[in-house]
């Protein structure tokens, strides 16, 4: 089968390779459609091993034809946090894509209880599902109730796959972006304003928002969130920052915040993210995409510029 592999830091290839032999209690699902993410750019300038099949935002079919999507983050099963339902805490996590060999390939095996059907969305878009489940996540943790003022930093494709999400479950969204068209994307998925970081997000919502969601990966985006939202109110730091940051604890300390951070998301956050979609309580197809075939992902990953649009890679077959 063809799969794409990091063979050196900052280079990827696409090669002919074997095809995956499942594991105990495992199931082979035949790719369709990969998302790429900021996760796949960091891992081919670092990667964790040599030869690493990436891909974590996966949709394809079993052998029946049965179309699935995949839920990445795979734990123990018995620590504490797997049996709390926080497999995407667990210390022996293997998440697909990322620890263990991914959707960019033909095939892929995944544990049996990772891989869910569809339930009606389009395969062309359940790729999505993944980065939605990991906003809902941060959501959740948050703790955001219907017609919450939330502010959200930064509008890539997390930022505005977290605007979806927020908007369907009923808040008042203010989200600030330094680029004039992603804010322009932001109002298109649904946003109630889009300012500037030089901007005041009280003056576009009327009051401060209490809750925030920093998808931006700088620090000065979560310091600027920090200082934004209201007293006593709550910021999630989703994004990860490069190299050692460091964060103003007087801020957090005198202004009576909560700051929250994850990464990944749980099974029933992507349970959850599918029924949204399918349910039609949330538009996948209102976010900016771009569709790529397999043999244009190594420029994509390997390019510096930052996408402002989702990029969704239609595998190609040649086993066929």
């Amino acid at each position: 089968m063809k799969a794409l592999r990091v063979s050196a830091p900052g280079r990827v290839e696409i090669l002919t390779v074997p095809d995956p032999i499942p594991g105990p209690g495992e199931i082979l699902v035949r790719v369709d459609r990969v998302g790429i993410c900021a996760t796949d750019r960091k891992l081919v300038a670092r990667p964790r091993r040599p030869g690493l099949v990436l891909g974590h935002e996966i949709a394809g079919t079993l052998g029946d034809g049965s179309p699935v999507g995949v839920h990445p983050d795979v734990g123990c099963g018995d620590c504490l946090h797997c049996r709390a339902g926080f497999e995407n805490r667990c210390p022996d996590r293997c998440s697909i894509g990322v620890d263990r060999d991914g959707g960019l390939a033909e095939l892929v095996a995944v544990p049996a209880g990772h891989v869910l059907p569809l339930g009606g969305v389009e395969v062309s878009l359940a790729p999505l599902l993944e980065p939605l489940a990991c906003c809902l996540h941060a959501i959740d943790l948050l703790g955001v109730a219907p017609s919450e003022q939330v502010l959200v930093v930064g509008a890539g494709p997390m930022g505005l796959l977290a605007t979806l999400a927020l908007k369907a479950l009923g808040a008042r969204v203010v989200v600030s972006q330094r680029s004039p068209q992603r804010r322009q994307h932001a109002l298109a998925v649904g946003a109630d304003a889009a300012i500037g970081p030089d901007e005041d997000p009280r003056a576009a919502l009327g009051q401060a928002p209490t809750a925030a969601i920093v998808t931006a990966p700088t620090a000065e985006a979560l310091a600027w969130a920090l200082r934004r939202v209201e007293v006593g109110g709550r910021v999630h730091a989703f994004a990860g920052l490069p190299g050692d940051r460091s964060i103003d604890a007087n801020v957090v300390h005198y202004r009576h915040l909560s700051l929250i951070g994850s990464t990944g998301s749980r099974l029933r956050d992507y349970v959850r993210a599918r029924d949204l979609v399918a349910g039609g309580h949330l538009d996948l197809r209102r976010l900016p995409l771009r569709p790529v075939a397999l043999h244009e992902v190594p420029a994509v990953l390997e390019g510096t510029e930052r996408e402002s649009a989702k990029v969704i890679v239609a595998m190609e077959r040649s086993s066929e």
